[in-house]
């Protein structure tokens, strides 16, 4: 067999080997791809040089260990921009919430002065009605002492509150 013609390998599988055998050199250790993230293997690749971890050249195996960054940077993307709508909804809320109880406080008030205009104006009815019997009272009676009648006035409501000198069981004639 020493006439035989060797085949030479194909560039990108020696290129594959001599990646590998600098991976496994001068290696560091980055975030797992999803092959060695599932097998559980510390994937290992060198820096910016390489796309590709030492165990997915070695299996001859797609690595998406650069593509696992730029999941990992579009994610930290999102949830920056969802912190941000957060953060705004949260502020829109909270003009909301003081929108709601400045008219709440409005309403209460506006009630507390309902009631009050309410309860004036009942009072000033009965003082009309008190006013108004008053004067009727005092008309007829003196629509009776025109006609000549003398003492229509009931002198025992108006001194209700007056004590009286003479006892009301003594009478100045039995005295005597």
């Amino acid at each position: 067999m020493a006439g035989r013609v060797t085949k030479s390998q194909h560039p990108k599988t020696k290129e594959g080997s001599k990646l590998s055998e600098y991976i496994a050199i001068y290696r560091d250790r980055t975030m797992p791809c999803s092959r060695c993230f599932r097998q559980k293997l510390p994937c290992v690749t060198k820096g910016d040089q390489s796309s590709c971890c030492g165990n997915c050249v070695d299996a001859k195996e797609i690595c998406d260990g650069a593509g696992v960054a730029s999941y990992l940077t579009r994610n930290m993307k999102e949830c920056k921009k969802l912190e941000k709508y957060e953060q705004e909804a949260e502020e829109a809320l909270e003009k909301a919430m003081a929108r709601l109880a400045w008219i709440r406080k409005m309403k209460r008030r506006l009630k507390q002065q309902g009631d009050e205009l309410f309860a004036r104006g009942m009072q000033s009815l009965e003082d009309a009605e008190d006013s108004a019997a008053v004067q009727a009272e005092s008309l007829a009676i003196s629509d009776v002492q025109s006609l000549g009648a003398v003492d229509l006035t009931d002198w025992a409501s108006i001194f209700a509150d007056v004590p009286s000198v003479v006892d009301e069981n003594s009478s100045p004639v039995s005295e005597r």
